[in-house]
């Protein structure tokens, strides 16, 4: 038989749900802290990305946020199955995946690029921009 006090139970069991609770805060704090800063006036929500132009970068389509004018109403298709209907939808060129784990993207000026040649047809009407630093 085992002499360990009962009396000393409690304590252990009190200190291992300490330690449970701790370590559970640190990781919710940990996850929150991984959150994307926005940095700039345009803020974006990212939708899914494609290997880009001439497979340089990546193209990546985001929901516009707060700007009503950039962007258009746009069905979206991923992988030949309907993704979702959006109301600002632009792609964002990212030759240097800059972006790549992004959830949300932030910027304040950009520029209008062209379609690229060879790109794909259910991609047509949709605004291309390469934000700017």
């Amino acid at each position: 038989m085992n002499n360990v006090s009962n009396s000393r139970m409690p304590i252990l069991l009190g200190s291992a749900k300490k330690g449970f609770i701790l370590g559970f805060l640190g990781i919710v704090s940990t996850l929150t802290s991984c959150a994307d800063a926005c940095n700039g006036s345009i803020e974006t929500t990212v939708l899914y990305a494609k290997p880009g132009p001439q497979a340089v970068g990546r193209d990546i389509y985001v929901e516009v946020l707060n700007k009503p004018g950039l962007g258009s109403k746009q069905t979206l298709r991923y992988e030949g199955k309907e993704f979702g209907t959006f109301e600002h939808v632009v792609i964002i060129n990212d030759p240097k995946n800059e972006f790549a784990a992004n959830r949300s993207i932030c910027f304040s000026t950009y520029r209008t690029l062209t379609a690229a040649s060879g790109g794909l047809l259910e991609d047509e009407g949709i605004v291309r921009i390469q934000p700017e630093k």
